[in-house]
């Protein structure tokens, strides 16, 4: 196919604010929804290494301009007519969050609104961009494109696979279509289908049954190092002992499957939990016989065969061991066995809103944020039993006064409490800090939940927290009270702080 290279010289001044984020980006969660501004630059700065680099983008756009030197590459929608990005997603998020820093997810707001603070930005308003004569010529160039820029982050091996993937599908796995795309081999675009076929072996009852809620979590996200997966199953004596065949595309297993997928869930949770050292992307051909010796051993319908063997000739002999003067009557032993009653349903501690939960945070949430304090609580009251009240209770406490500061931090409102209240920010106490978002920042149900909180009248006040801390009373910190506690401040917590259900 001949191609016309023209548009790639060619720079055209598009407005930045009506410039479409392409939802089908490999760098973004294929598993969620992308609507808003807020949730793009959320997904592109939920791993702490990619928030720096995007930090580093904004700051060097701060400081220099935006500089054209690698394209911006965009498309025009036919039915609608508006451009979309299909190269440079990141780097126009960061204009358009620099143009408006209100609309920044709530853990890089403060970022945001300072970094823009130092950039007119009337000079980021247009940008010359490449417009591709259709999606198709725009989607050579992304398989075209190998920057050495610093600043420009290429896919990760996993954003490369996926977007193997999605040309898979699109293209209904015509493999000639996708090698002329990709310009790559037709073994490498294999290897990357089977990998990720093996990847989706986490989602068999078998596997997932197996393993906890949050190492399933773990290792179904698009984030789970497949790498380590293609490491492990590209050494021969893998395939060999795990019973793996690879047909084209196809993913056989040749072994026993329940103790495949045994041994394959034991090598996930290691993956997921960091637990040995050896299982990552350099694992060592010399270190192979350790790890797999250390894994559930995989059994061949052969193995099978001569267990049975085995078990067989071992009943001949204990048989010949009774007829040769054993006690075969089948009378007691001397031991006394005792029934023991069947253990009862665990009780359901899981589900929101139960006043009688045993953790007073679900494992269902997540906290996004780059306060250290805050995260570390959050996850501790994920993982500390109510048992241990006086914990909880004096923790909770801690949460509302970081959370508020955070939520103020984020606004960039420090400035305006000092003025209002005439006084440095730590000097002004949590009271008065919530009296004045209730005023002036918040509405609805927080703006309610803070009223109440400031009213000493209610069971969930500011005055009973307090009372976590520093008063006797003991009537407040039974399980039940600090879970409804927690459900009230729920909402604003949600609020103030970037708080997701996953």
């Amino acid at each position: 196919m001949n191609r016309n290279y023209d548009w790639l010289v060619k720079k055209t001044p598009r407005s930045v604010d009506q410039l479409k984020l392409w939802p089908e980006n490999p760098r973004l969660n294929p598993e969620e929804t992308h609507l808003t501004l807020k949730e793009y630059a959320e997904d592109l700065t939920i791993d702490k290494g990619e928030k720096n680099d995007f930090f580093a983008l904004v700051n060097s756009i701060v400081a220099d301009g935006f500089v054209p030197a690698d394209p911006v590459v965009v498309w025009q929608n036919k039915k609608n007519k508006k451009y979309y990005v299909a190269e440079g997603n990141r780097r126009v998020i960061a204009l358009k969050l620099l143009r408006e820093p209100k609309k920044s997810p709530k853990s890089i707001r403060s970022f945001i609104r300072k970094a823009s603070s130092k950039i007119n930005i009337t000079t980021i308003e247009k940008i010359p961009v490449n417009v591709a004569p259709s999606f198709e010529d725009a989607e050579w160039y992304i398989n075209q494109r190998n920057s050495s820029s610093t600043l420009q982050r290429r896919w990760s091996r996993v954003q490369q696979q996926r977007w193997i993937v999605t040309l898979y599908q699109k293209h209904n796995g015509d493999l000639d279509r996708i090698l002329s795309v990709t310009k790559l081999t037709k073994s490498e675009i294999e290897g990357i289908i089977r990998t990720l076929k093996i990847k989706d072996f986490v989602k068999l009852d078998i596997v997932k049954d197996n393993l906890s809620t949050e190492e399933f979590e773990l290792a179904d996200s698009y984030r789970f190092p497949i790498t380590v997966l293609e490491r492990f199953f590209s050494f021969a004596d893998v395939k060999e002992k795990w019973g793996i065949e690879y047909d084209g595309l196809d993913v056989n297993i040749i072994s026993n499957e329940d103790s495949f997928y045994a041994s394959f869930t034991e090598l996930i949770k290691r993956i997921v939990n960091k637990d040995d050292d050896k299982i990552n992307t350099r694992l060592r051909k010399e270190d192979l016989e350790e790890v797999l010796d250390s894994l559930p051993t995989v059994i061949f319908a052969s193995d099978q065969v001569e267990e049975k063997d085995d078990k067989v000739e071992e009943k001949i002999i204990n048989n010949d061991k009774s007829t040769n003067g054993a006690d075969t009557s089948g009378g007691s032993t001397g031991e006394e066995t005792e029934d023991k009653p069947e253990p009862g349903p665990e009780p359901i501690n899981h589900l929101k809103d139960n006043p009688d939960r045993t953790k007073m945070v679900l494992k269902i949430y997540s906290l996004n944020t780059d306060s250290y304090r805050l995260l570390g609580l959050f996850n501790e009251f994920k993982r500390i039993s109510l048992g241990y009240k006086n914990i909880v209770s004096s923790s909770l406490r801690v949460f509302v006064d970081l959370a508020v500061f955070k939520y103020i931090e984020t606004e960039g409102i420090e400035s305006d409490l000092s003025r209002f209240y005439r006084d440095d920010l730590r000097n002004i106490p949590l009271k008065k800090r919530l009296e004045y978002i209730k005023t002036n920042k918040l509405a609805g149900k927080p703006q309610n939940i803070v009223g109440r909180l400031l009213d000493p009248t209610s069971q969930y006040s500011l005055d009973v927290l307090n009372g976590f801390i520093h008063s006797q009373d003991t009537h407040y910190l039974n399980r039940q009270f600090l879970n409804s506690f927690w459900d009230f401040l729920f909402p604003l917590f949600q609020e103030l702080l970037d708080i997701r259900e996953i």
